[in-house]
């Protein structure tokens, strides 16, 4: 990367970093694209030469919050760690992620704004649900989880927990909240979960 591109690169993470602050603060909505031209520094024609409209932008931001939690979930998979220590490790990286990321949303207007919530809801289903297929087989393979266990059934649990893990009060509730629907979800699915998290 000569010098050019890597500026380039570099004004396009300032952009993608002044539009999650403020999507975050106010909502997808309720922000203009002079408003990120401010914060970044940067002209509007620069963003919009480089992402075309706010939606644009807007995918980008969110896919670069997912991307970090994706890399941290692709680590734990490829480990040697055994099944239950990997889901173990992963709970502590889904908490994590929630206090690098999740708490951007917390107290802003962006839980009631649909954009961004049908993005957050677009972008996990399309990187999330690859890691989770890959990681239940491996559930399924080691044991841990009944073989007998349909996918399709699977999915349809995951769906069911949906509505309640996109609801804003539900990330409002706290960490103890969130982790007892977490056992609540896992403890259906994970032969011995709470043997398994009582051991943790």
């Amino acid at each position: 990367m000569n010098g050019y591109e890597r500026r380039t690169q570099e004004k396009k993470e300032n952009i993608i970093h002044a539009a999650q602050k403020l999507f975050a603060e106010k909502g997808v909505a309720a922000v203009s694209i002079t408003d990120i031209a401010v914060e970044a520094s940067v002209s509007r024609v620069t963003i919009f030469k480089y992402f075309g409209d706010k939606d644009t932008l807007a995918k980008e931001a969110m896919f670069s919050w997912i991307e970090i939690l994706m890399s941290e979930y692709e680590e734990i998979l490829i480990s040697d760690m055994p099944f239950h220590g990997k889901l173990l490790k992963l709970l502590s990286t889904k908490l994590s992620g929630r206090e690098k990321i999740g708490e951007l949303f917390i107290n802003s207007a962006v839980w009631d704004d649909p954009e961004l919530l049908r993005l957050i809801g677009e972008l996990t289903a399309t990187q999330a649900l690859p890691v989770i297929m890959r990681f239940l087989d491996e559930g399924k393979r080691s044991g841990s989880i009944d073989a007998s266990l349909d996918n399709e059934a699977i999915l349809a649990y995951f769906s069911a927990f949906g509505p309640i893990v996109k609801n804003p009060e539900y990330i409002k509730k706290g960490k103890a909240f969130q982790t007892s629907m977490f056992n609540l979800f896992m403890g259906g699915l994970i032969k011995n979960w709470y043997d398994i998290n009582e051991n943790k």
